[in-house]
């Protein structure tokens, strides 16, 4: 019902960015966005081809408020939607002379821990190794701080990662300096794939560019490039911090190396705890620190592999030892 370009578009307008003072906030929520896009899918309307008011009466079933009227006010515009859709060749062109290949919510690919969460996105971009449903299942997401400062992090993940070799197919993160980069070496070097997701369209200069040598050799060992936003979309600070869901929404397990109590990281762990992902955290001061926030509680954390272990038998259901409360 929806066409690539079509898929294309919703990925376009979901990428769309407003400034808000000296911030810059996504123009449309991704939840209400969706919402439009899985319930004309469930009627057979394609939003981008019927009447307003077709279209109008899918959106009229949404809760009242500002996002409802941004979105009516989005397909009421015909001028952006035609100025949207004349660049989709733009994208297809940057597709083709770049080697991206794409993935649509529609394909049969399209990772199923995706179709299950809040937000997925329309379209998986990416370059290198299609993403393996049934690997999947057999993945973690390292990640942490860019900025590290206990000089043993490295041992730890060498430790943790030699024991998990055998279990493990998958490293997803995000090809950040730091913890990041030391999770996407040490699994490498054990030959674990390595999905990057990226805050950045595949077509524009890897961010950061300290790491595109990373980025070429995640390539080169069989892993994968991956981004939700369209191929020309450079990087931006939003972006970075809506990928972050990605990684725990793909992988089984969360392993935070360090961090603080602020930053792109703790986006990450909230989104692992509403997936009901496993969540282990080195045991660190620096963490320990992080972790008096008010609405956070019965967090476990881990200092050796045999930790992760105890936790695995503790937790062996879909239920974990970790509440995440939002005050």
């Amino acid at each position: 019902m929806y066409s690539k370009d079509d898929m294309i578009l919703w990925s376009m307008i979901g990428s769309m960015i407003v400034d808000v003072g000296r911030l810059e906030v996504l123009a449309f929520s991704p939840e209400y966005l969706f919402k439009v896009f899985r319930r004309s899918s469930e009627l057979g309307v394609n939003v981008f081809k019927e009447s307003y008011k077709d279209v109008l009466e899918i959106i009229n079933e949404l809760k009242d408020g500002v996002e409802k009227e941004k979105i009516k006010n989005l397909f009421g515009d015909f001028k952006i939607l035609r100025d949207l859709k004349n660049g989709i060749q733009k994208e297809k062109n940057l597709m083709e002379k770049e080697n991206i290949k794409m993935c649509t919510y529609f394909c049969s690919d399209y990772p199923e821990k995706l179709r299950l969460c809040k937000t997925p996105p329309f379209v998986l971009y990416y370059k290198g190794k299609p993403l393996d449903n049934d690997f999947l299942t057999d993945s973690i997401s390292i990640v942490g701080t860019r900025n590290p400062e206990d000089e043993k992090i490295i041992q730890f993940t060498e430790e943790i990662v030699r024991n998990l070799k055998q279990k493990l197919r998958y490293n997803i993160s995000g090809l950040a300096l730091g913890c990041d980069t030391i999770g996407h070496k040490i699994t490498m070097e054990h030959e674990i794939k390595n999905i990057a997701i990226l805050g950045q369209g595949l077509g524009t200069e890897i961010y950061p560019k300290e790491n595109l040598e990373l980025s070429k050799e995640i390539l080169e060992n069989e892993g994968t490039l991956v981004s939700e936003l369209p191929p020309s979309i450079g990087v931006r600070g939003i972006y970075l911090l809506a990928r972050n869901r990605l990684q725990a929404y793909l992988a089984e397990e969360l392993l935070v190396l360090e961090t603080g109590n602020k930053g792109g990281t703790i986006t990450t762990i909230k989104a692992a705890f509403l997936e009901k992902r496993k969540v282990y955290i080195r045991n660190i001061k620096k963490n320990q620190t992080m972790f008096t926030l008010k609405n956070i509680s019965k967090l476990t954390f881990i200092s050796c592999y045999s930790d992760m272990e105890i936790i695995k038998i503790l937790t062996a259901k879909p239920a974990t030892l970790f509440t995440f409360k939002f005050s």
